[in-house]
């Protein structure tokens, strides 16, 4: 038996030769197409979460957009572990505030600015913004 090895012209594909006795050649295909297929796969049975934004690193995100004077959503359930980004797309600065002031607190949020927090403990979690008392929202905070 004679092993023989080439790569053909076409670099996604490589040949292996086996050579018997009786001169027949017997060809064995193996693509880097294969690997490929391989990868895609291995993403594809990734692990998703609630929100659909898991990423490599564990962190979970989410967002809260503030415009029109308002939370939206303004009521939001989230995994233990996200960071919750509030974004202000609003022309006026706003604060997220937790209602019992220690929580969290953004302080002033510019236009175009964001705030973040991540949330590690269980529970819901009412805020309102402290410039416009009538912006109000409430964050529950689930297991996995």
């Amino acid at each position: 038996m004679v092993l023989t090895y080439r790569t053909s012209v076409n670099p996604f594909r490589l040949f292996i030769h086996i050579k018997l006795n009786s001169m027949k050649t017997l060809k064995i295909f193996t693509g880097m197409s294969l690997v490929f297929v391989a990868i895609i796969f291995i993403q594809s049975c990734s692990k998703s979460d609630l929100n659909n934004n898991y990423n490599p690193g564990g962190t979970i995100t989410d967002t809260v957009t503030i415009q029109a004077m308002s939370f939206s959503p303004s009521t939001k359930t989230v995994l233990l572990g996200t960071k919750l980004i509030w974004k202000n797309l609003d022309t006026d600065m706003h604060t997220v505030t937790s209602d019992d002031n220690t929580s969290f607190n953004s302080g002033n949020i510019s236009p175009n600015a964001v705030y973040s927090f991540t949330f590690n403990s269980y529970g819901t979690f009412p805020y309102h913004c402290s410039l416009h008392p009538g912006m109000t929202g409430t964050i529950q905070v689930v297991s996995r």
